[in-house]
């Protein structure tokens, strides 16, 4: 058996992908006021979802990226 690690080396330590995706639910909940309540609702169920190492569907990770490009759209 072959376990792969993914991540990208953040300040010096290796993230993974969880860490990564974290950052970009945190992005959204900084700027909740631009994101519907649906989408509100889903960062918060995806933060939760990662709290538990669960990995993300393919559909999760689009929509978590969609939201994710309209937060952060314009700072």
């Amino acid at each position: 058996m072959v376990s792969v690690v993914v991540g990208v080396v953040v300040g010096g330590a290796m993230a993974t992908w969880v860490d990564e995706y974290m950052t970009m639910v945190n992005d959204c909940e900084k700027r909740e006021s631009r994101l519907t309540e649906w989408e509100q609702e889903f960062i918060d169920s995806i933060r939760h979802w990662l709290e538990d190492e669960r990995p993300l569907t393919p559909k999760q990770t689009e929509t978590l990226e969609r939201i994710w490009d309209k937060a952060t759209k314009n700072g």
